[in-house]
């Protein structure tokens, strides 16, 4: 069966644009033009299914409505010089601290910035304002940006190869992933048993820094840890959802040692994983929060920075610490006060993302009992889903999704630092109609993965010891 059944969607990389985007991975990209629901058209009418949602930004789907309200908001007042207040930011303000301090029970302060990697910098400007420049602590398989700063948090070493901020001390705290840990791999060659759990190893090595032996400064000394940074569920690491106890200790020692505790939820706020915030799954309660994704649906670049009390406030943090020309432009606080009312008017949505992780979990079983020479296991998390395969073939996957139906194409996501996996996580709205249509693409792209992974197998001949 052949992977290029349908139109081949797309064309190849313009002279006139530059190749290091993500968006000419592929030899052959689509141009859309159009989107409604769940759905994206090309400029030749093929449709596709955002199973990717926008890297997880588009919660509510490709709205045009959101957009028009939004521009109602703020036609008066078009644009503003960035060192100047406006009664549409400040109650964008007063709502958005509101999310952070009814579930935390603590008032905070937020700040406000672009993309999530400048979101990431301005937490760590609060951090490093609080505690003074230090250590920044984070988890191997970590991801929180591609800027020169948070390149250095990132994991992956292709982030810092041509722009990084290497007088930055970063530390990287053992894999919360058992697939990769090497603690897990260790338990399970000791016990034979079929899966891995954190024990108390695994929170011991997170637990260590702070002392003589560890390598790394804590409270008593000069050179110390100023902020321990995390994600709730690792996105590009390959949608990992660290072990609670071992999140919980990580943190607890980090606090213990004076350490500013920030939690990445740029990808999982706003319900993507289940409740509000991510790091409710765990029963963390961070310092300091950033978050994007979730507040703009894709119609703004603007992320949020709160910050518990008194981290925040003139005396630790004084004016003229952070400026950003387009953080209070109208447009895009506009579109995040749109969206905030969108959000408090679903009654019953930890319920409803509840019922979406069930609907994709069963059918990615289904999938993974019909398939089981490529695929080793499948998870969900609230709207969020992956698909481990048995072997790097995650980018052909991916690839595959969108070529192999003969009227539909399915935009699902892998990363370099994840080969083996595939991350789906569609708009938060999709029906189980959309579902059903998302299974049946998977279906035919994980047959013909097989097919060809067993030709190549055959060719290669009988394994010899």
């Amino acid at each position: 069966m052949s992977g290029l059944s349908g139109a081949t969607t797309g064309r190849r990389v313009p002279p006139f644009a530059g190749t290091g985007n993500l968006i000419y991975r592929s030899e052959v990209v689509p141009r859309f033009v159009g989107g409604s629901g769940c759905f994206l058209t090309a400029d030749d009418g093929r449709r596709f299914l955002d199973a990717e949602a926008a890297n997880g930004t588009v919660a509510w789907g490709y709205d045009s409505s959101l957009l028009r309200e939004a521009a109602r908001r703020c036609l008066e007042l078009p644009a503003l010089p960035s060192f100047c207040e406006s009664p549409l930011r400040l109650r964008v303000l007063e709502r958005l601290e509101r999310l952070f301090s009814e579930v935390l029970g603590i008032p905070g302060r937020v700040e406000l910035d672009l993309g999530g990697a400048q979101g990431m910098e301005t937490a760590l400007r609060i951090a490093f304002s609080n505690n003074g420049p230090g250590t920044v602590v984070v988890f191997e398989g970590a991801f929180h940006g591609r800027s020169g700063v948070t390149s250095m948090l990132s994991s992956s070493p292709r982030y810092r190869e041509l722009l990084a901020a290497w007088g930055m001390e970063v530390v990287r705290l053992p894999s919360p992933d058992c697939r990769t840990c090497p603690h897990a791999a260790a338990m399970l060659a000791a016990t034979g048993g079929p899966t891995a759990a954190c024990d108390t190893g695994c929170v011991s090595a997170v637990s260590r820094w702070g002392s003589e032996l560890s390598g790394v400064g804590g409270k008593g000394f000069g050179r110390k840890v100023s902020a321990f940074v995390f994600e709730s569920v690792q996105n590009v690491g390959g949608m990992v959802v660290p072990d609670p106890a071992l999140l919980r200790a990580a943190v607890d020692h980090a606090r213990s040692q004076g350490a500013v505790v920030i939690a990445d939820e740029i990808f999982t706020g706003m319900h993507r994983v289940g409740p509000r915030w991510g790091f409710q799954l765990t029963g963390v309660e961070p310092d300091v929060v950033v978050t994007s994704k979730g507040l703009s649906n894709g119609g703004a670049a603007l992320s949020a920075v709160w910050a518990r009390e008194p981290l925040a406030d003139a005396d630790h943090y004084p004016p003229g610490s952070h400026s950003s020309t387009y953080v209070g432009i109208p447009h895009a606080l506009a579109m995040v006060e749109t969206v905030l009312d969108r959000w408090a008017a679903w009654q019953n949505v930890e319920a409803d993302v509840a019922a979406l992780e069930r609907g994709m979990h069963g059918r990615l079983v289904e999938l993974a009992r019909r398939w089981t020479s490529v695929v080793d296991r499948v998870d969900a998390t609230g709207g969020t889903a992956r698909i481990v395969l048995s072997g790097p073939y995650a980018p052909r996957l991916r690839q595959l999704c969108t070529t192999v139906h003969p009227d539909l194409g399915v935009l699902v996501a892998s990363t370099g630092m994840a080969p083996d996996v595939i991350n789906i996580h569609p708009p938060l709205v999709i029906t189980d109609g959309e579902l059903d249509q998302l299974a049946e693409v998977l279906d035919l792209a994980l047959r013909v993965l097989t097919e060809e992974t067993e030709a190549a197998a055959a060719a290669r001949g009988p394994a010899r010891d």
